[in-house]
């Protein structure tokens, strides 16, 4: 807890179901947390707290890149749950995690995230006033992060091109959930070759038939040559084993965590000529979303203003490494840093 900056864990067993809620918060930074739930059939309890401790370190630091301006107070915090999601998701267990998040009242806000859908979120706000990204609110948090990473890979074309075009610009995205899918749909909008994976084939086939783009098996994905790889799917990705089959100049993704070892994973980057940009500076668009429906703005609201906090955040990074001769990695993280000491 200590090393991801998460100060308070919510644990519940849900005896019905047979799986384990978690709520882990950062309420130092801000005096309630705000992040998505996800559900997935970890191996043990322990697996499932470690990643919500992990994910509440990316929330915080995806608060403090929104800034205290459009935050709304909110630090980071996450929901997972410890189960199955093909035998143990019900609406009756949905409702029963709805109702664990009721009694931290309004300490913790939460929505969609890996296999916890606008449906699934629907019976937890039966039992929960504190659920956001819901259809009748500012709907899904996805729209809002693919339409952030497709911001960055303008800003960071710009930055290596000279012009923020992707036209013709081949991009092998990872994962085609709801985040990877319109993603996939705004790239192939914006004129550039998309290869997509996913471990779910039906999923995948889906966006194959309905976008024309090329599809390849989850392992290949590594190895495809192209500009752009974007993971928007599990984090960890990047092993050292998958750094060394990549043939890309940018990783750009909605992905939370994908790097295994961290900085020392983006040296490993850097001397293959690979750039990556931070995930947590560029996927805030859900939770800057969530942060907004709770604040009353509307969804217009939302879309300007990434406009003008993802570029403008990108520019400070970029301006910065290139000064200091750091990493764009690093160079995120201490001004991260210096923005929480602050406080």
């Amino acid at each position: 807890m200590d090393k991801n900056n998460c100060n308070e864990l919510h644990i519940q067993h849900d005896k019905k179901s047979g799986c384990t809620f978690i709520i882990a918060l950062n309420t130092t930074y801000g005096d309630k947390g705000n992040g998505g739930t996800r559900m997935l059939n970890y191996s043990n309890v322990e697996d499932g707290i470690k990643d919500a401790t992990k994910l509440v370190k990316a929330m915080t630091k995806k608060c403090v890149v929104v800034g205290k301006k459009f935050n709304g107070g909110y630090s980071g915090g996450k929901g997972v749950i410890v189960g199955n999601p093909a035998t143990q998701k019900t609406p009756e267990m949905l409702r029963r995690f709805g109702k664990f998040v009721q009694t931290l009242n309004g300490r913790f806000q939460t929505g969609t995230d890996m296999n916890i859908n606008l449906k699934d979120i629907e019976f937890m706000a039966e039992k929960s006033e504190f659920i956001d990204g819901l259809e009748y609110g500012l709907g899904d948090t996805a729209i809002p992060t693919a339409f952030g990473i497709l911001l960055t890979m303008k800003e960071l074309c710009k930055w290596k091109h000279g012009n923020c075009s992707l036209n013709g610009k081949i991009v092998a995205v990872q994962g085609t959930g709801s985040v990877g899918r319109d993603l996939i749909r705004r790239l192939v909008k914006e004129g550039a070759e998309v290869i997509a994976t996913d471990v779910d084939a039906e999923s995948l086939q889906a966006v194959k038939d309905e976008f024309g783009i090329k599809t390849v098996s989850p392992d290949e994905i590594y190895g495809v040559k192209c500009d752009i790889f974007s993971p928007n799917a599990c984090g960890g990705v990047l092993t050292n084993e998958n750094i060394r089959a990549l043939n890309c100049d940018l990783i750009i993704g909605a992905a939370n965590n994908p790097l295994v070892d961290g900085l020392q994973s983006v040296i490993k980057l850097k001397k293959k000529g690979i750039t990556y940009v931070p995930d947590y500076v560029i996927n805030i668009g859900g939770v800057f979303l969530s942060m907004c429906e709770v604040q009353g703005k509307d969804f217009d609201y939302v879309i300007e203003n990434l406009k003008e906090i993802i570029p403008r955040r990108l520019q400070q990074i970029i301006k910065e490494a290139e000064n200091s001769g750091e990493t764009l990695f690093e160079t995120a993280e201490r001004i991260v840093a210096e923005e929480v000491s602050k406080d």
